[in-house]
């Protein structure tokens, strides 16, 4: 008998903790982890990299760009703003599992609460109601979970369709794909909300990535260095949040025994 669709993503979820834990065990020095974090230059796979990079490319001159110019000039910003909401509002489960794993209660709680105020109050996320409020919750991924419990990022890797990642932070990408309830909807709604997604990241940066084709003489290489400095920069902070929490909930209580 096979399990619902949210037992599945409890159990993986179980698991996922029960592997994080042993991880923890093992994982390397965080020196060492930090300086790969921030190599750009490791890229063994550049050839079929590049050659993926191309393909992406090609689509999006062919498809996401027009379609995301289309969306940008023909959608108000009102409107723009709560398709945004709505989208980000989707995600926040997948962001809570993940702050939950990474040991970061105060990210958990402001997802819990953001995702419960803005898909209630919020009209299904379309308001942000839980920003007004004060609730601005750090965006985080399995991959970063990955990386917190020691695991190199691998060689850069670009994914086709989906662009610049790497090898943990491609199986990171698979594990949030498992880990977001919208995966267990209908193919029409998941494959919509991820066209939904990609448009509404490529118009929000149209400016942004024009002017990489257009200026940089490597357009690859200034996008394979842009992903490697920003995932050095994500990490950092959820590193910063967990050792906060540790040093407050752990170390204050052992030095005042």
């Amino acid at each position: 008998m096979q399990l619902p669709a949210f037992l599945r993503s409890l159990c993986l979820i179980a698991m996922l903790a029960t592997g994080l834990s042993l991880a923890a065990c093992t994982k390397a020095p965080e020196g060492r982890t930090e300086k790969l974090e921030a190599d750009d230059n490791n890229d063994p796979l550049e050839p079929m990299n590049r050659g993926f990079y191309q393909f992406n490319r090609a689509v999006d001159v062919a498809i996401l760009r027009p379609i995301s110019w289309a969306y940008a000039h023909g959608v108000p910003d009102k409107g723009r703003q709560m398709i945004s909401n709505a989208l980000d509002n989707l995600y926040t489960p997948v962001q809570f599992a993940n702050s939950v794993l990474q040991g970061d209660p105060q990210n958990s709680f402001v997802n819990l609460w953001r995702f419960l105020i803005n898909s209630s109050f919020g009209v299904a996320g379309l308001f942000d109601p839980a920003t007004d409020v004060g609730l601005k919750a750090r965006p985080t991924d399995f991959g970063q979970t990955l990386a917190l419990y020691g695991a190199e990022p691998g060689p850069y890797l670009v994914l086709p369709f989906f662009g610049p990642s790497g090898i943990r932070d491609g199986i990171g990408r698979g594990v949030d794909t498992l880990m977001n309830p919208i995966t267990y909807t209908n193919t029409p709604v998941s494959l919509s909300v991820a066209g939904a997604t990609a448009i509404d990241w490529r118009s929000e940066n149209m400016d942004l990535v024009d002017n990489i084709y257009r200026d940089s003489l490597d357009p690859y290489a200034t996008f394979r260095s842009a992903f490697t400095q920003k995932r050095v920069s994500e990490i950092k902070r959820a590193r910063t949040a967990r050792q906060k929490v540790w040093d407050e909930n752990f170390t204050s209580s052992k030095s005042s025994k």
